[in-house]
């Protein structure tokens, strides 16, 4: 349940940018640098279709962000990052299955085989490792924000998601406005 909040809330930071091409950038430059550390067009792919990065950048920095300030402060995720590993087996067969003819299959196909080819992978190891690394980015965000905010019930019946969300984002955005002169965009 926790990582389905983590997974819900990740999808709630997106911020919505202007839709540019990121086509005519390669894998490894430098999309933005946050307190010294460097996401790469690459790493964005990874996570979003070309033309979902630009809108995503925002929240991609904020998740940057709060994984430097989880290690910064010590904080322990070493079990669920050792969970995400060790559950890849179940990642890669959870991948659409050919036969599933569903609009919502075919889409998600499409999407891990455009991305595999513009990343020089195989659609189920792009699979593998975006889910991977949409799981870890989850792990560091909502140890951030247990720490900030209290770890959510998610399973008591006067839990309210858009109200966390909210006091999510003000915590996030406070962390951006702390460390504004420490990041950097280069693509837009």
């Amino acid at each position: 349940m926790k990582r389905f909040a983590s997974a819900m809330f990740l999808s709630c930071l997106m911020i919505l940018a202007g839709c540019n091409s990121i086509s005519k950038y390669d894998d490894e430059d430098v999309a933005a640098v946050v307190r010294g550390e460097e996401i790469t067009v690459g790493e964005l792919r990874l996570l979003y279709p070309d033309e979902k990065i630009l809108e995503n950048l925002d929240g991609t920095i904020k998740a940057k962000l709060a994984e430097q300030e989880v290690k910064k402060m010590n904080l322990d995720v070493s079990e669920e990052l050792q969970g995400i590993h060790l559950s890849k087996d179940s990642i890669v067969e959870s991948y659409p299955q050919d036969d599933d003819k569903s609009e919502i299959a075919k889409d998600t196909r499409k999407f891990y085989e455009s991305q595999a080819k513009k990343l020089g992978m195989e659609p189920k190891e792009f699979f593998e490792k975006h889910v991977t690394a949409s799981q870890e980015i989850g792990v560091y965000l909502q140890a951030y924000l247990d720490k900030m905010l209290g770890e959510p019930m998610v399973d008591d019946k006067n839990f309210n998601v858009e109200e966390y969300n909210k006091k999510a984002n003000a915590v996030l955005d406070k962390l951006v406005k702390e460390h504004k002169d420490e990041i950097e965009k280069f693509i837009k």
